[in-house]
């Protein structure tokens, strides 16, 4: 048995515990400093707008709060892993026009993040899709819905 069949359930958690921090941190500090945001949002040479800033100041945070309260249950832990992944696509898209795109550049991150440059940040954001898609990939629930069947069960079907 190769070493990631093996310990497939524990970096799927520790993948999801990382998600669970950095939403819940970003999405509560969004909220706290919800000016801040949606000046900063409104203020994107990329998504600026009134409207736009309006409607993101409120729907990124609760969809990152959301997802992080998906990903704390087994049970819905699939669904907020494919939320992590819509989000992280999602962030890493508007990273990539900041960067190539943006006439100029906001500094819009709070916390540790605001030390990254926007290069730093595209990276960091592609590692955290990658392992939001990783986790995914090893999930058992993906497993078992991608093969048609439950994974815990033998092929054959004759019981153990």
């Amino acid at each position: 048995m190769k070493w990631y069949q093996k310990y497939r359930e524990t970096i799927v958690e520790v993948i999801c515990l990382l998600f669970i921090t950095l939403f819940a941190y970003a999405g509560i500090t969004k909220l706290l400093e919800g000016h801040l945001f949606y000046d900063n949002f409104r203020n994107s040479p990329v998504l600026g707008g009134k409207a736009m800033a309006s409607l993101a100041s409120w729907a990124v945070p609760l969809s990152e709060l959301a997802v992080a309260l998906l990903l704390i249950w087994k049970k819905t832990r699939l669904m907020g892993l494919y939320g992590a992944a819509i989000l992280m696509l999602l962030f890493t898209g508007y990273t990539l026009a900041i960067v190539f795109f943006a006439p100029f550049r906001p500094c819009s991150c709070g916390g540790v993040i605001s030390l990254l440059s926007w290069e730093q940040h595209l990276v960091l954001n592609a590692i955290l899709l990658l392992l939001a898609l990783l986790a995914i990939w090893y999930s058992p629930k993906h497993k078992k819905n991608s093969m048609g069947q439950d994974p815990s069960k033998p092929v054959d079907g004759h019981g153990v």
